[in-house]
């Protein structure tokens, strides 16, 4: 039985139910008419949605996987931290389009990825669909860089 409960899986199931708890938080909530426009809650349920899968899918993987101890590697995890610190500092200085791709490039290579076209694609490419879907689609723009006014 220890076997089967590990620290890892403890905190697999822990962010599962609290990530469970956030997207049956967001039902029932009444809001004024927007007149046909989305519910506040449209963005942050899809996002909560897609944590809540990740969340299924990593606690599943846990628990069909060997139970291999490794060693915490705190480096990659003060990056990335680090990273999305300055990311939420500067977005609204140097706009969404460039925190976003410098961020998606600083993670890929924190997390160990050395081959230069995904490290630079994969950002590049998420950060463009965000901003046309954002600022092009939907008409709500996202934050603005003074260098690339018009993305």
């Amino acid at each position: 039985m220890s076997g089967l409960i590990t620290e890892r899986r403890v905190v697999s199931f822990i962010i599962l139910l609290l990530t469970t708890g956030l997207v049956v938080s967001t039902y029932g909530k009444q809001y004024a008419d927007l007149g046909g426009a989305f519910s506040p809650m449209f963005f942050p349920r899809i996002i909560l949605v897609i944590l809540l899968v990740l969340c299924a899918v990593n606690l599943v993987t846990d628990l069909v996987g060997n139970n291999q101890k490794k060693p915490i590697e705190l480096v990659p995890v003060l990056i990335i931290s680090v990273a999305f610190i300055a990311y939420v500092l500067l977005i609204n200085t140097l706009g969404y389009f460039i925190c976003s791709v410098v961020v998606g490039i600083v993670i890929l290579l924190a997390l160990g990825l050395r081959n230069p076209i995904p490290v630079i694609g994969v950002p590049l490419v998420g950060a463009s669909a965000l901003v046309v879907l954002f600022n092009h689609v939907l008409t709500m723009p996202l934050p603005t860089s003074p260098f690339v006014w018009w993305i």
